[in-house]
């Protein structure tokens, strides 16, 4: 039966993504993004296989109970390719908002961010998710000798990056190969009296490779840490050229070569440095070279270990300019007012609605493909409409001298890059912390296992987990109770650290599709899903109603965060930069091994935390528990990579 509905939900979100008289005619999706088109063939039923299939639906979802027909219809939209996989600061991240105010409001929720100056209050907490630079103005341009001068299309052929400065330069075109210093068996790029003093370098990107565009030096998986771009920039720039001109190589087997973006944001060296295609290229070196050979022809004396030089038949001249356009981010908020005695204390029901857009950055399969988050976490966000529809008609039904806590909706934006949202919540809260007493988070709720849902955190607080134990055992959940109180990669992270009680519910057995493509609405079970909603407004109910308040209890439990539990196989040590800490050492076969860490990787986050220092690694290895996984961010020669470490079965 359960596979019977997967296919029929599949059917179910097929007619549902497909363009249609409802969306046409609802102003939220009025400007869908750009992955709508891309897909619509794709995911659309054609008419006669949507009339044979219509009666099978509506049964199936008329013989669902109206709260999970909601859950189900909250997670399809969220995970539809309209909301672009919600990466804050675009259009999809936007909708997701809209629509999530949207069934606030028809709940009867009110606005939960007063305003400062006495204007009307807001659903909207908006913050600063930091700033990034773009091109503001960028040109490459070539003069062959005795010719007429050409340019080269911004954005298509040529592109600026931000690994280097701004500036401008007029100079002579320089060949140096991969730009590597020293490789294996005595391999360089560089002659020895080779000067680029002034010049303009073009070099290619990536490493020597075989004749079917793999490294020669990984053994054909991926690439060795030569071919990151921040030692082979360094080595360029030590030699003094005008500017570098990194060139994607033809024939290189990985889809990076076929675009002109990066995934470093951080200026590596202090000239501009342009991307530029093959094509193009291919256009550069036979104005430049007098002995008209290709960029192929360059590629394969580079994969050799050719010696520099300068290509004496043309003259660059390059030019480029930034501006910084910082993100706006906001978190959604809904208040239910309280009443009595109890209505200035808080109970804050949250998930976070961002996601990984098309595998912008965290992805498990790389960037390029929409990224839907259905489980992650639009089966969260969904969980909380639910409740908030719920607990405002139970509000409204309670006697009028019931004592009731005020309730906070929240639907936390950027989640996944980092906790910001909720972190900027507890930084800037517009109701006291100290009157927040109990935080419950929802984070992918929608693909339990018959039934488990993991509850971190009903030890943090005196007597909380005994007072949760009954509304745990009458509810249809089987809980799991994760004693460690490390709290996890999610956004009641935030409120543990700023001493709030907090319960968090996550799938007690993780899947395989988390963080990838994959994560799409028709593999949802929704009415295990909905068992963990329900659990949680119980909970809430109970809460909102119960005369005293909880208070935390850091060192309740057994408390397994104060000791490192799980050896991840990495030495670390303070980077010679200041940048933070560098992976000293990776032992071989162990847990780093595994996930890809190499020797000279510069950690940047882990479990969604930044990370600066050693001592901020070490607190977060003692939160590990010996199953799951844990997300690591680095840097690898300029370029951010994400890697999982697989921590131990579940």
């Amino acid at each position: 039966m359960k596979t019977s509905m997967h296919r029929t939900f599949a059917l179910v979100s097929s007619c549902i993504l497909a363009p249609s008289a409802l969306f046409a005619q609802t102003p939220l999706f009025s400007d869908a993004p750009a992955a709508v088109t891309a897909q619509e063939g794709a995911v659309a039923a054609d008419n006669s296989s949507l009339a044979q299939a219509t009666p099978q639906l509506h049964s199936v979802i008329q013989g669902l109970p109206l709260d999970t027909q909601r859950f189900n219809e909250h997670i399809i939209v969220l995970s539809s390719p309209w909301m672009g996989g919600r990466l804050p600061g675009t259009p999809g991240m936007e909708f997701a908002m809209d629509y999530m105010e949207y069934w606030l409001k028809r709940a009867g929720i009110e606005p939960g961010v007063p305003s400062s100056d006495g204007s009307p209050a807001s659903f909207r907490q908006a913050f600063d998710l930091g700033g990034r630079r773009v091109a503001k103005d960028q040109s490459v341009s070539v003069t062959p000798t005795g010719g007429a001068a050409f340019s080269l299309v911004p954005d298509q052929e040529v592109q600026l990056s931000g690994l280097g400065k701004e500036g401008s330069a007029t100079g002579t075109l320089a060949f140096v190969g991969y730009g590597i210093e020293e490789g294996p068996e005595g391999y360089t790029s560089f002659s020895k009296d080779h000067s680029l003093e002034g010049k303009v370098a073009l070099c290619f990107r990536f490493e020597p490779m075989n004749a079917e565009g793999k490294s020669l030096w990984s053994g054909g998986d991926g690439w060795s840490a030569q071919a990151g771009f921040q030692g082979k920039l360094a080595a360029i720039a030590k030699r003094n050229p005008a500017a570098i001109i990194v060139i994607n190589p033809p024939g290189a087997s990985d889809p990076r070569a076929t675009s002109l973006g990066t995934s470093g944001g951080r200026a590596l060296v202090e000239v501009p440095v342009f991307m530029m295609s093959a094509e193009a290229a291919d256009r550069v070196v036979q104005a430049a070279d007098a002995t008209h050979r290709t960029v192929m022809d360059l590629r394969h004396e580079a994969d050799k270990g050719g010696a520099s030089f300068d290509l004496t038949g043309a003259t660059a001249a390059v030019a480029a300019s930034y501006e910084e356009k910082k993100t706006r981010a906001e978190n959604v908020i809904g208040l239910l007012k309280g009443r009595g005695s109890l209505a200035s204390e808080y109970i804050v029901i949250g998930g976070h609605l961002d996601h990984l857009g098309n595998g912008d950055f965290g992805s498990r399969e790389g960037p390029g493909k929409l990224h839907p988050g259905a489980d992650d976490n639009a089966s969260g966000a969904a969980g909380v409409m639910i409740i908030a529809d719920d607990l405002a008609a139970k509000y409204a039904a309670a006697p009028a001298d019931a004592s009731l806590r005020s309730v906070l909706f929240m639907g936390f934006s950027a989640e996944e890059s980092g906790l910001n949202g909720s972190r900027h919540y507890v930084e800037h809260p517009p109701y006291p912390i100290k009157d927040t007493v109990l935080m419950m988070n929802f984070d992918m709720i929608g693909r339990m296992t018959k039934d488990r849902l993991s509850v971190t955190g009903a030890n943090s607080a005196k007597g909380m987990l005994e007072w949760a134990k009954p509304i745990f055992d009458r509810g249809e959940c089987t809980v799991v109770i994760n004693e460690a109180m490390g709290g996890g990669g999610s956004d009641h992270a935030s409120f543990r650290a700023a001493g709030v009680p907090f319960l968090f519910g996550i799938i007690a057995d993780f899947h395989a599709d988390y963080h990838t493509s994959r994560d799409v609405s028709e593999l949802i079970e929704r009415e295990s899903g909905m068992k963990a909603v329900r659990l949680w407004e119980d909970l809430a109910w109970e809460m909102a109603q119960r005369p005293e308040r909880f208070h935390f209890d850091d060192q309740s439990g057994p408390m397994r965060g104060t000791q490192i539990r799980v050896r991840i196989g990495m030495r670390t040590k303070d980077a010679e930069d200041g940048s933070g800490i560098e992976v000293s050492d990776v032992t071989k076969d162990s847990i780093s091994d595994r996930a890809g860490l190499l020797k000279g990787d510069h950690v940047v986050k882990f479990n969604k935390q930044s990370i600066k220092t050693r001592e901020e690694l070490v607190a977060e290895l003692r939160k590990l528990e010996p199953k799951g996984e844990v997300q690591i961010v680095i840097t690898r020669g300029g370029e951010e990579k994400t890697l999982f470490l697989k921590l131990g079965d579940e």
